[in-house]
């Protein structure tokens, strides 16, 4: 990539976009409100909390709040069959070794079978994440199950504390905004189609063909 081609990627993507500066406050208020009680309460791991509000965020409401439903129950459903696998195979490493690979193999095939393939991952991916803590840690069965329920709980605060925000503050209806999206496709459309078909100066439209086939499906209009 050349270096002009760079800079025009990062001046379209960094331009200040309907809906950015909002969807920033919403996030940095999420954020600053998890902050609070990892502070006050000395919760470890806080870092992880932040990570989830980052990774969850879609680009509307419903799919932030399904989003986070779906990861709290899948983590604790990983989490809590990686405890249950521990019980078994804690002082076996070869055994654990099996867990994992079960664990992970298993979200993947979830991920592929399921109707919302984000629950396997959900599921999967801190199981068998767990299953090397072992190795990392002091083998001590307490130090342990401390570690994986205070992540436990740091997923559930980060997740319950963004999808939160965003309920109250977002005002997106997903409905809305998808018709917004189609409609600016098919007037792009048209504008190219036009200008293809005849040589009258037309207006140009909002989005270009070639910056909406990289964007995502719909976008935060507030």
């Amino acid at each position: 990539m050349s270096p002009s081609a760079l800079l025009e990627f990062l001046r379209r993507e960094l331009a200040p976009t309907p809906g950015r500066g909002s969807k920033t406050f919403r996030l940095t208020l999420a954020c600053l409100a998890a902050t609070i009680p990892i502070l006050t309460h000395h919760i470890p791991h806080g870092l992880i909390v932040m990570i989830l509000m980052y990774l969850i965020t879609q680009e509307d409401t419903a799919a932030t709040v399904i989003g986070s439903i779906l990861g709290l129950i899948g983590a604790t459903l990983g989490l809590g069959l990686a405890l249950l696998a521990w019980r078994i195979s804690l002082d076996i490493v070869w055994l654990r070794l099996c867990f994992l690979v079960a664990f992970l193999f298993g979200g993947l095939f979830l991920k592929r079978v399921l109707t919302i393939g984000a629950l396997g991952s959900a599921i999967g991916l801190p199981a068998s994440l767990v299953m090397i803590l072992p190795d990392i840690l002091p083998p001590s069965p307490e130090v342990l199950v401390e570690f994986v329920l205070w992540i436990w709980w740091c997923v559930t605060l980060g997740l319950s504390i963004n999808a939160g925000v965003q309920l109250l503050l977002s005002p997106g209806d997903p409905l809305m905004l998808l018709q917004h999206e189609l409609v600016t496709r098919i007037k792009a459309v048209e504008q190219s189609l036009r200008r293809l078909a005849s040589s009258e100066a037309l207006e140009p439209s909002s989005a270009s063909l070639s910056s909406l086939s990289i964007a995502g499906m719909s976008r935060p209009r507030y």
